[in-house]
Protein backbone atom coordinates (compact mmCIF):
# COMPACT_ATOMS: atom_id res chain seq x y z
CA UNK A 1 0.00 0.00 0.00
CA UNK A 2 1.96 3.02 -1.11
CA UNK A 3 1.73 6.69 -0.12
CA UNK A 4 -1.34 7.41 -3.07
CA UNK A 5 -3.38 5.56 -0.78
CA UNK A 6 -3.60 7.28 2.19
CA UNK A 7 -3.29 10.88 -0.20
CA UNK A 8 -6.20 9.79 -2.65
CA UNK A 9 -8.36 8.28 0.32
CA UNK A 10 -7.51 9.50 3.84
CA UNK A 11 -11.56 9.59 3.67
CA UNK A 12 -11.65 6.02 3.55
CA UNK A 13 -9.53 5.33 6.59
CA UNK A 14 -11.76 7.82 8.45
CA UNK A 15 -15.20 6.38 7.23
CA UNK A 16 -13.71 2.53 8.64
CA UNK A 17 -12.69 4.29 11.54
CA UNK A 18 -16.68 5.60 12.86
CA UNK A 19 -17.38 2.49 10.75
CA UNK A 20 -15.70 -0.11 13.69
CA UNK A 21 -16.74 2.45 16.68
CA UNK A 22 -20.43 2.20 15.74
CA UNK A 23 -20.76 -1.27 14.77
CA UNK A 24 -18.94 -2.18 18.33
CA UNK A 25 -21.16 0.22 19.91
CA UNK A 26 -24.26 -1.11 18.59
CA UNK A 27 -23.73 -4.31 17.58
CA UNK A 28 -21.20 -5.18 19.70
CA UNK A 29 -23.17 -8.23 21.50
CA UNK A 30 -23.05 -5.14 24.28
CA UNK A 31 -19.67 -6.14 24.39
CA UNK A 32 -18.00 -3.17 26.83
CA UNK A 33 -14.84 -2.76 28.66
CA UNK A 34 -10.96 -2.73 27.37
CA UNK A 35 -11.50 -6.71 26.07
CA UNK A 36 -14.59 -6.17 24.41
CA UNK A 37 -13.06 -3.39 23.00
CA UNK A 38 -10.09 -4.66 22.18
CA UNK A 39 -12.06 -8.21 20.93
CA UNK A 40 -13.57 -6.22 18.20
CA UNK A 41 -10.31 -4.27 17.24
CA UNK A 42 -8.87 -7.77 16.87
CA UNK A 43 -12.11 -9.08 14.41
CA UNK A 44 -11.82 -6.06 12.44
CA UNK A 45 -7.87 -5.65 11.51
CA UNK A 46 -8.61 -9.63 10.57
CA UNK A 47 -11.26 -8.68 8.05
CA UNK A 48 -9.42 -5.84 6.74
CA UNK A 49 -6.29 -8.50 6.37
CA UNK A 50 -8.82 -10.89 4.40
CA UNK A 51 -9.95 -7.80 2.20
CA UNK A 52 -6.69 -7.14 1.12
CA UNK A 53 -5.24 -10.60 0.38
CA UNK A 54 -5.61 -11.95 -3.07
CA UNK A 55 -8.92 -13.75 -1.27
CA UNK A 56 -10.86 -10.37 -0.68
CA UNK A 57 -9.81 -9.55 -4.81
CA UNK A 58 -11.04 -12.72 -5.63
CA UNK A 59 -14.20 -12.24 -3.81
CA UNK A 60 -14.97 -8.83 -5.80
CA UNK A 61 -14.07 -10.68 -8.73
CA UNK A 62 -16.72 -12.95 -8.16
CA UNK A 63 -19.21 -10.62 -6.87
CA UNK A 64 -19.02 -8.26 -9.92
CA UNK A 65 -19.00 -11.64 -12.26
CA UNK A 66 -15.69 -10.66 -14.30
CA UNK A 67 -13.70 -13.81 -15.95
CA UNK A 68 -10.50 -14.62 -17.04
CA UNK A 69 -9.97 -14.19 -20.60
CA UNK A 70 -10.85 -17.62 -21.61
CA UNK A 71 -10.94 -17.81 -25.93
CA UNK A 72 -8.37 -17.44 -28.22
CA UNK A 73 -9.70 -14.71 -29.83
CA UNK A 74 -10.14 -12.84 -26.86
CA UNK A 75 -6.47 -13.28 -26.09
CA UNK A 76 -5.12 -12.24 -29.40
CA UNK A 77 -7.00 -9.20 -29.92
CA UNK A 78 -7.13 -7.83 -25.73
CA UNK A 79 -3.84 -9.05 -24.70
CA UNK A 80 -1.12 -6.44 -26.84
CA UNK A 81 -3.49 -3.44 -26.41
CA UNK A 82 -3.62 -4.31 -22.24
CA UNK A 83 0.20 -5.08 -22.67
CA UNK A 84 1.20 -1.50 -24.68
CA UNK A 85 -0.12 0.47 -21.83
CA UNK A 86 0.59 -1.64 -18.60
CA UNK A 87 3.74 -1.05 -20.32
CA UNK A 88 3.77 2.77 -20.62
CA UNK A 89 2.07 2.82 -17.21
CA UNK A 90 4.90 0.80 -15.46
CA UNK A 91 7.14 3.74 -16.59
CA UNK A 92 5.45 6.03 -14.79
CA UNK A 93 5.10 4.16 -11.90
CA UNK A 94 7.55 1.14 -11.01
CA UNK A 95 5.32 0.02 -8.45
CA UNK A 96 2.66 -1.30 -10.60
CA UNK A 97 3.44 -5.34 -10.61
CA UNK A 98 0.88 -8.08 -11.63
CA UNK A 99 -1.83 -6.48 -13.02
CA UNK A 100 -4.03 -8.41 -15.16
CA UNK A 101 -6.94 -7.92 -17.51
CA UNK A 102 -10.42 -10.07 -17.51
CA UNK A 103 -13.48 -9.86 -18.54
CA UNK A 104 -17.06 -8.98 -18.12
CA UNK A 105 -19.93 -10.53 -19.98
CA UNK A 106 -22.71 -7.60 -20.49
CA UNK A 107 -23.24 -5.48 -23.57
CA UNK A 108 -22.55 -2.60 -21.15
CA UNK A 109 -19.99 0.29 -22.74
CA UNK A 110 -17.75 -0.01 -19.11
CA UNK A 111 -14.84 -1.19 -17.59
CA UNK A 112 -13.35 -1.50 -13.74
CA UNK A 113 -10.58 -2.40 -11.67
CA UNK A 114 -10.26 -4.20 -8.61
CA UNK A 115 -8.19 -4.47 -5.83
CA UNK A 116 -4.14 -4.51 -6.84
CA UNK A 117 -4.25 -6.73 -9.87
CA UNK A 118 -7.34 -6.59 -11.75
CA UNK A 119 -8.60 -4.46 -14.48
CA UNK A 120 -11.36 -6.05 -16.30
CA UNK A 121 -13.36 -4.19 -19.37
CA UNK A 122 -17.30 -5.54 -20.45
CA UNK A 123 -18.06 -6.86 -23.59
CA UNK A 124 -19.88 -3.69 -24.24
CA UNK A 125 -16.81 -2.13 -24.64
CA UNK A 126 -14.96 -4.71 -26.96
CA UNK A 127 -17.58 -4.53 -29.22
CA UNK A 128 -18.10 -0.51 -29.39
CA UNK A 129 -14.93 0.80 -29.06
CA UNK A 130 -11.75 0.66 -31.02
CA UNK A 131 -8.36 -0.72 -29.64
CA UNK A 132 -7.09 2.90 -29.63
CA UNK A 133 -10.26 3.74 -27.37
CA UNK A 134 -9.89 0.75 -25.46
CA UNK A 135 -6.48 1.67 -24.45
CA UNK A 136 -7.38 4.89 -23.27
CA UNK A 137 -10.34 3.09 -21.14
CA UNK A 138 -7.64 0.88 -19.91
CA UNK A 139 -5.23 3.30 -19.05
CA UNK A 140 -7.81 5.03 -16.91
CA UNK A 141 -8.17 1.73 -14.71
CA UNK A 142 -4.44 1.12 -14.36
CA UNK A 143 -5.18 4.91 -12.64
CA UNK A 144 -7.07 3.95 -10.33
CA UNK A 145 -4.65 0.96 -9.20
CA UNK A 146 -1.33 2.86 -9.45
CA UNK A 147 -3.33 6.11 -6.89
CA UNK A 148 -4.97 3.28 -4.05
CA UNK A 149 -8.46 3.91 -5.31
CA UNK A 150 -9.18 0.03 -5.82
CA UNK A 151 -7.88 -0.45 -2.26
CA UNK A 152 -10.67 1.71 -0.83
CA UNK A 153 -13.31 -0.42 -2.30
CA UNK A 154 -11.43 -4.16 -0.92
CA UNK A 155 -11.61 -2.48 2.84
CA UNK A 156 -15.26 -0.69 2.30
CA UNK A 157 -16.76 -3.98 0.79
CA UNK A 158 -14.75 -6.93 1.82
CA UNK A 159 -13.42 -5.49 5.14
CA UNK A 160 -16.65 -4.26 6.82
CA UNK A 161 -18.58 -6.84 5.37
CA UNK A 162 -16.77 -8.96 6.93
CA UNK A 163 -16.46 -7.61 10.21
CA UNK A 164 -19.90 -6.40 10.21
CA UNK A 165 -21.03 -10.34 9.45
CA UNK A 166 -19.78 -11.34 12.40
CA UNK A 167 -20.87 -8.62 14.80
CA UNK A 168 -24.57 -9.20 13.26
CA UNK A 169 -24.34 -12.80 14.12
CA UNK A 170 -23.42 -12.12 17.61
CA UNK A 171 -25.62 -9.61 18.00
CA UNK A 172 -28.62 -12.04 17.28
CA UNK A 173 -26.83 -14.46 19.62
CA UNK A 174 -27.31 -12.09 22.13
CA UNK A 175 -30.57 -10.95 21.79
CA UNK A 176 -31.71 -14.74 21.20
CA UNK A 177 -30.53 -15.02 24.99
CA UNK A 178 -32.03 -11.78 25.86
CA UNK A 179 -35.45 -12.31 24.47
CA UNK A 180 -35.19 -15.98 26.35
CA UNK A 181 -34.35 -14.25 29.80
CA UNK A 182 -37.35 -11.81 29.14
CA UNK A 183 -39.39 -14.15 28.60
CA UNK A 184 -38.65 -16.29 31.69
CA UNK A 185 -39.37 -12.51 33.92
CA UNK A 186 -42.27 -11.54 32.32
CA UNK A 187 -40.79 -8.34 32.08
CA UNK A 188 -42.85 -5.68 30.44
CA UNK A 189 -40.82 -2.54 30.96
CA UNK A 190 -37.48 -4.63 29.59
CA UNK A 191 -39.03 -5.69 26.27
CA UNK A 192 -40.24 -1.83 25.35
CA UNK A 193 -36.68 -0.67 26.29
CA UNK A 194 -35.48 -2.95 23.77
CA UNK A 195 -38.13 -2.31 21.31
CA UNK A 196 -37.18 1.75 21.57
CA UNK A 197 -33.74 0.69 21.79
CA UNK A 198 -33.99 -1.30 18.35
CA UNK A 199 -35.53 1.56 16.76
CA UNK A 200 -33.28 4.38 17.31
CA UNK A 201 -30.52 1.93 16.51
CA UNK A 202 -32.02 1.68 12.96
CA UNK A 203 -32.90 4.58 12.26
CA UNK A 204 -29.50 5.52 13.39
CA UNK A 205 -27.60 3.41 11.10
CA UNK A 206 -29.75 4.64 7.95
CA UNK A 207 -28.81 8.35 8.46
CA UNK A 208 -25.33 6.78 9.23
CA UNK A 209 -25.08 5.35 5.92
CA UNK A 210 -26.62 7.86 3.91
CA UNK A 211 -24.14 10.53 4.93
CA UNK A 212 -21.24 8.65 4.82
CA UNK A 213 -22.40 7.23 1.24
CA UNK A 214 -22.70 10.72 0.01
CA UNK A 215 -18.91 11.65 1.78
CA UNK A 216 -17.42 8.61 0.13
CA UNK A 217 -19.17 9.54 -3.40
CA UNK A 218 -17.63 12.55 -3.37
CA UNK A 219 -13.99 11.28 -3.05
CA UNK A 220 -15.04 8.42 -5.73
CA UNK A 221 -15.80 11.55 -7.98
CA UNK A 222 -12.16 13.34 -7.31
CA UNK A 223 -10.72 10.03 -8.62
CA UNK A 224 -12.27 9.52 -11.64
CA UNK A 225 -10.75 12.63 -12.42
CA UNK A 226 -7.11 11.66 -10.46
CA UNK A 227 -7.37 8.47 -12.94
CA UNK A 228 -7.94 10.39 -16.01
CA UNK A 229 -5.23 12.74 -15.20
CA UNK A 230 -3.25 9.54 -14.53
CA UNK A 231 -3.94 8.34 -18.86
CA UNK A 232 -3.12 11.56 -19.90
CA UNK A 233 0.22 11.42 -18.04
CA UNK A 234 0.98 7.90 -20.29
CA UNK A 235 0.01 9.01 -23.11
CA UNK A 236 -3.52 7.86 -24.02
CA UNK A 237 -5.31 11.63 -22.93
CA UNK A 238 -6.80 11.46 -26.60
CA UNK A 239 -7.61 8.05 -26.35
CA UNK A 240 -9.22 7.88 -23.38
CA UNK A 241 -11.04 11.60 -24.64
CA UNK A 242 -12.55 9.37 -27.71
CA UNK A 243 -14.07 6.60 -25.57
CA UNK A 244 -15.97 9.35 -23.13
CA UNK A 245 -17.43 10.82 -25.85
CA UNK A 246 -18.46 7.58 -27.21
CA UNK A 247 -19.46 6.64 -23.61
CA UNK A 248 -21.61 10.11 -23.23
CA UNK A 249 -23.62 9.36 -26.55
CA UNK A 250 -24.49 5.75 -24.99
CA UNK A 251 -25.66 7.58 -21.54
CA UNK A 252 -27.97 10.08 -23.22
CA UNK A 253 -31.09 8.26 -22.40
CA UNK A 254 -30.50 7.87 -18.18
CA UNK A 255 -32.24 10.42 -16.11
CA UNK A 256 -31.03 10.15 -12.76
CA UNK A 257 -32.73 10.87 -9.95
CA UNK A 258 -31.37 13.34 -6.93
CA UNK A 259 -30.15 10.57 -4.68
CA UNK A 260 -28.42 8.70 -7.36
CA UNK A 261 -26.80 12.27 -8.30
CA UNK A 262 -25.76 12.74 -4.95
CA UNK A 263 -24.26 8.60 -4.37
CA UNK A 264 -22.72 9.24 -7.93
CA UNK A 265 -19.48 7.59 -7.81
CA UNK A 266 -19.07 9.03 -11.22
CA UNK A 267 -18.64 12.38 -12.14
CA UNK A 268 -21.43 13.97 -14.92
CA UNK A 269 -19.13 12.98 -18.02
CA UNK A 270 -19.27 15.92 -19.85
CA UNK A 271 -17.19 17.55 -16.43
CA UNK A 272 -14.81 14.53 -17.39
CA UNK A 273 -14.26 15.65 -20.63
CA UNK A 274 -14.33 19.28 -20.15
CA UNK A 275 -11.10 18.43 -17.78
CA UNK A 276 -9.43 16.39 -19.87
CA UNK A 277 -9.74 18.77 -22.90
CA UNK A 278 -8.13 21.28 -20.76
CA UNK A 279 -5.32 19.69 -20.20
CA UNK A 280 -4.75 18.31 -23.46
CA UNK A 281 -5.54 22.22 -24.67
CA UNK A 282 -2.65 23.91 -22.15
CA UNK A 283 0.08 21.61 -23.63
CA UNK A 284 -0.84 21.65 -26.87
CA UNK A 285 -0.64 25.71 -27.19
CA UNK A 286 2.12 25.80 -25.60
CA UNK A 287 0.87 29.14 -23.91
CA UNK A 288 0.32 28.18 -20.64
CA UNK A 289 1.98 25.15 -18.63
CA UNK A 290 -0.06 21.80 -17.88
CA UNK A 291 -0.78 22.83 -14.39
CA UNK A 292 -1.24 20.39 -11.79
CA UNK A 293 -4.10 17.80 -11.62
CA UNK A 294 -4.70 19.19 -7.89
CA UNK A 295 -5.75 22.23 -9.27
CA UNK A 296 -7.67 20.93 -11.96
CA UNK A 297 -9.77 19.33 -9.58
CA UNK A 298 -10.45 22.80 -7.82
CA UNK A 299 -11.73 24.64 -11.00
CA UNK A 300 -15.00 25.56 -11.61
Amino acid sequence: MNGNFFKSNWIYLIWCGIYFLFTWLFIGSGSTGVIGFISALLIYGISNLIALSPFGEAILRLINDIRTLDTRKEREYLMPIFEEVYSEAKKLDQNLRQIKLYIIDTMNLNACAIGFTTVAVTQGAIKTLTEDELKGIIAHEIGHIAKGHTIALLLTVIGNGIFTLIMVLSQIVANMITAFMVALEDNMLMRLMMSVSKNMFNLSYIMLIYLIQAILAINSRKNEFEADYFAYEIGYGENLLESLYILQENSMNRRLSVRDKLLSSHPHIAKRIGRLEAIIDREQTGVIPVIPVQRLLTEK
